[in-house]
């Protein structure tokens, strides 16, 4: 209650509330009225990973004196290309958090905790937090860190934790267990969301031994669990395999090589810590992954999830009709991914005439996006069956006004401008989805069902009837969404983990 009174006195002085005060762990913050709540920008949940800090798991932001300013971003992690993507400045000193909240008061709203994509390379936590913070929910982001600074391994080093990004998501949401109730929020209640390397986060939030507790319900939107992902010197022994069938990749293999663009120099600890940071984001090529390390993540999610090991938490998972238009950014290219499935040509082919009616490329494509997003889609809903949380399925099939006959279905992140923009479309169906969807992700928060009144039934789901729910001009439950193809690539994937 100390930041509520606090906060009511400055209002019974000032009459209006222009700026508030709220008492965190680590001492009082000044945040800024917004034209529906309250807004608090970059706060530190970690001190500066600096130095010998580097490479290590985040330690909690020390306590400050006075009231700190709350009302501007923290630099963004560095990052490649961050002046074209907005973002003024970056830093390693990045680990910042904002909250959106309607109310400080004891409300003990549904707390939202989104997770930025940008393929573990890119991206901040900067979003339009106003727009669930309208519908009475406590709205958090955050920086991590990433690229080779989030997610490194190294023999030099003598960390056996190579998610060092992900281990930042752990404090954050410590954090929040900590302090959100005095921004009006209910500790008890929190959902973890996001988008691309974002739905990647939570599935990895998921399975990660250390977040346990930490949030109540997820939504992975075009997560990515089924992927082949890096293995360090201490991940367990397997059966898993790369996309390639071949021996998986070596996390170390990964690092030295993007060392060796920026020295040349012998690798000692002190000599790793003391690179320069931005040489190191610059290095990466394409998209960055996440490591199986054996400690911050056991496994890969996708086997974790078919193993029942995931934590028993309502899930909301699915993805986009065309994510495959991403496949550009990623760094694989499609003679690579076409290899992959190089001894079932005809069969693809079969599957995807449609897309390769319109070239090669652009089959390869539209199976990267499938295989990458909804396949682990699948695979998360049926691993769901073995824990007592159920879980629902999407299907974002929707292609604005005036994107009709450029845009092959819905882009690959389309669903965040949907969610935080949608409601200033000039497209009133546009619109009108952006609606439904917030609707269904807060009442998710709310209560662990995406349920309500006045919207289509969203069936639980169960891999027997393979129920989704279609989003487009209107919804409707759908079983066998793109089965056939997913059941092809499905039994690739079973294949290389290990599960026949």
């Amino acid at each position: 209650m100390r930041g509520f009174i606090y906060a009511g006195i400055l209002a019974l002085f000032s009459g209006t509330v222009a700026a508030a005060v709220v008492t965190t762990e680590q001492g009082q913050v000044r945040g800024t009225q917004a034209d529906r709540g309250w807004t608090f920008l970059g706060m530190p949940y970690a001190r500066p990973p600096l130095g010998d800090l580097r490479w290590r798991p985040p330690q909690p932001a020390v306590a400050h004196e006075g009231v700190r300013a709350a009302s501007a971003y923290g630099p963004a992690c560095p990052q490649p290309r961050a002046g074209q993507r907005g973002l003024d400045a970056t830093s390693e000193d990045c680990l910042t958090l904002n909250v959106w909240t309607p109310g400080l008061d004891d409300g003990k709203r549904p707390v939202m905790v989104w997770i930025h994509g940008g393929g573990f390379r890119a991206g901040s936590g900067r979003i339009a937090g106003e727009a669930l913070a309208a519908r009475d929910v406590v709205t958090v982001s955050f920086n991590y860190r990433l690229g080779p600074l989030g997610f490194f391994s190294h023999e030099a080093l003598e960390s056996q934790e190579a998610n060092f990004g992900l281990l930042d998501m752990v404090l954050a949401l410590q954090w929040v267990r900590a302090n959100i109730d005095q921004f009006g929020g209910d500790p008890g209640n929190v959902t973890i969301f996001g988008v691309s390397a974002g739905g990647m986060a939570v599935s990895l939030l998921m399975v990660s031994p250390q977040a346990e507790g930490l949030f109540h319900r997820a939504i992975a939107q075009s997560g990515y669990g089924t992927w082949a992902l890096p293995r360090t010197r201490h991940a367990p022994q397997a059966k898993v395999l790369s996309m390639a069938m071949g021996p998986p990749p070596s996390a170390e293999r990964i690092a030295h090589g993007l060392v060796a663009k920026v020295t040349d120099q012998p690798a000692t600890p002190s000599g790793l810590r003391g690179l320069d940071g931005t040489a190191l984001a610059n290095a990466m090529e394409g998209f960055h992954l996440p490591v199986v390390d054996g400690a911050s993540l056991p496994e890969e999610p996708g086997l974790l999830f078919a193993q029942g090991r995931q934590h028993d938490v309502p899930l909301i998972t699915g993805g986009n009709s065309n994510e495959g238009s991403v496949m550009p950014a990623s760094g694989i290219s499609v003679a690579e991914f076409a290899g992959y499935h190089q001894d079932d040509q005809a069969a693809v082919e079969r599957l995807y005439a449609e897309d390769y009616r319109r070239g090669g490329e652009q089959g390869v494509a539209r199976m990267f996006g499938d295989n990458r997003y909804l396949l682990a889609a699948r695979v998360a809903g049926a691993g769901m069956g073995h824990v007592d949380s159920p879980a629902w399925l999407y299907y974002l099939d929707f292609v604005p006004a005036e994107r009709r006959g450029e845009w092959l279905g819905t882009p690959h992140g389309y669903d965040a401008a949907i969610l935080f923009a949608g409601a200033q479309s000039e497209d009133p169906a546009e619109r009108a989805l952006a609606s439904r969807m917030l609707k269904f992700w807060v009442q998710f928060a709310r209560t662990g069902d995406p349920n309500g009144e006045g919207e289509p039934a969203w069936p639980r789901y169960d891999r027997g009837t393979d129920r989704w729910i279609v989003l487009s001009t209107t919804d409707r439950a759908e079983a066998g969404v793109i089965a056939d193809k997913l059941d092809f690539l499905e039994a690739h994937y079973r294949r290389r983990a290990g599960l026949e």
